[in-house]
């Protein structure tokens, strides 16, 4: 066991002194109740002893605990999970290179391509029939009847948080359904994977059934090194509304992409593309690192997708969220679901309130992106929560007991960030969100485990 696996353990055994017991939750877990969201953002605070606060272009390896606490420990990984979110929105050249001369959101706009979206992205990965991946580097591959004269590069397929070839469904996690913005209009969704990831699945056949099943052994996807400087798999998964009647685009990450609905038969859709601009609205990061091989988990949104419940002092505008509608809360649409057409909106709220330390992090970073430029759209975006493995090599406990034990992203596991139980939140295992203990059941197409992806089971 490594020292900072010891260490984190060592965090773990004082989690169970504090609790009396390990049951599902952690201390973590009460930072996390719902609480009435403050009247304004916290003022920006110095960061703790040990911890820089920076914009760097430099992917950060792992974790460095700077504390011997667990509120410390999670500092440290909201501290590791904005340090990833700034390096992978750094600013790229034509070529898809990082330009560290041009510092994120520094352009006249605000805004700036990034480095996750020259990344593989799930299409070229899964192909039809188990075709090899198309090479790194390669455009995506774009549907006949998306080419036409004007059109960009980048593909937005999915209709759902969920891989390919599963673009009919318009559903996310659990086929819970979809998202639909206070416009009508679908969420649309993306993965993407680094090289590193993208490599080991190519070296070991793992984009098909039949490299699958002739794979033996453990998917051990690559793990990123501090000691060594060797950056390990990076997966990013992000949400993305059609900016619309009401939407402020300097307060988004904007890409303008190709939007493909592909045809279904149930129900029956046609199939269409159509040139849109999209607003980033969520981001899922998630990197394996050797102090954390089930994988550090960490999520953000933009601003403006919804409320915190209850609801209180309401804003103008919401992305997921209409002031006084009096529509339930984080109810799914009825079906049929045709992403090719306008739905009703869902009324989002928050269930789980960001912690009072992942607002203050959240302050530093929004100040010093917006001190690069004012017209930053970077400003606009927050750590919604860090989930870790407080013990990643205890062979009793081999998900490494996730840290804190929830978490959800508002435009990703809408439906499954707890229960509302007479106006009161509750948050319980099998029925609120977990990244970790959710893709712990990932598997290969042969039942076998598939590291944490569930990319791979739908190779064909």
């Amino acid at each position: 066991m490594t020292s900072h696996a010891k260490r984190l353990f060592g965090l773990a055994l004082s989690l169970l002194a504090v609790s009396g017991a390990w049951a599902g939750r952690s201390a973590m877990a009460a930072l996390q109740a719902p609480q009435p969201a403050p009247a304004a953002a916290p003022e920006p605070a110095a960061p703790p002893a040990g911890q820089t606060t920076k914009l760097s272009p430099d992917i950060p390896y792992d974790v460095v605990l700077t504390g011997s606490t667990l509120e410390a420990a999670q500092r440290d990984f909201d501290q590791f999970a904005w340090e990833m979110f700034v390096a992978l929105n750094w600013t790229v050249d034509a070529s898809g290179k990082v330009d560290p001369q041009k510092v994120i959101g520094s352009a006249p706009s605000g805004d700036n391509p990034t480095v996750w979206e020259t990344w593989k992205e799930a299409g070229g990965i899964i192909r039809a029939g188990g075709k090899p991946p198309t090479p790194w580097g390669a455009p995506p591959e774009i549907p006949p009847v998306c080419r036409f004269a004007g059109g960009p590069s980048k593909v937005i397929a999915q209709a759902g948080k969920v891989p390919l070839p599963l673009l009919v469904q318009s559903e996310q996690a659990f086929k819970m359904g979809p998202l639909i913005d206070q416009n009508g209009v679908y969420a649309r969704y993306e993965i993407v994977v680094d090289q590193p990831m993208f490599d080991y699945i190519v070296a070991n056949q793992l984009y098909s059934r039949a490299g699958q099943q002739s794979f033996k052994g453990q998917v051990e996807f690559p793990f990123s090194d501090l000691a060594t400087k060797t950056l390990g798999s990076i997966m990013v998964k992000a949400a993305w509304k059609i900016l619309g009647a009401g939407d402020d685009p300097s307060r988004f990450h904007v890409s303008e992409a190709l939007v493909y609905t592909p045809a279904s038969e149930n129900p029956p859709v046609q199939e269409s593309c159509a040139k849109e601009k999209l607003g980033l609205v969520g981001l899922h990061i998630v990197a394996r690192t050797k102090s954390a091989p089930q994988w550090i988990w960490t999520t953000f949104e933009q601003v403006d997708n919804a409320p915190d419940y209850p609801v209180q002092n309401a804003a103008s505008h919401y992305n997921f969220y209409a002031p006084g509608s009096g529509a339930p809360i984080n109810t799914v649409a009825p079906q049929p679901w045709d992403p090719a057409k306008k739905g009703p909106p869902t009324q989002v709220a928050r269930l789980s309130a960001l912690t009072a330390a992942t607002q203050t992090i959240n302050s530093q970073y929004q100040a010093l992106l917006a001190a690069v430029n004012p017209r930053s759209v970077w400003q606009y975006y927050e750590l919604i929560n860090t989930q870790w493995p407080a013990s990643p090599n205890d062979p009793r406990n081999p998900l490494g007991r996730p840290t804190p034990p929830f978490l959800a992203n508002t435009t990703m596991e809408t439906y499954i960030q707890g229960a509302l139980v007479d106006g009161k939140v509750e948050l319980v295992p099998q029925g609120t969100s977990s990244c970790m203990n959710c893709h712990n059941n990932a598997t290969l197409t042969t039942a076998a485990p598939s590291g944490f992806s569930y990319l791979l089971s739908q190779a064909q």
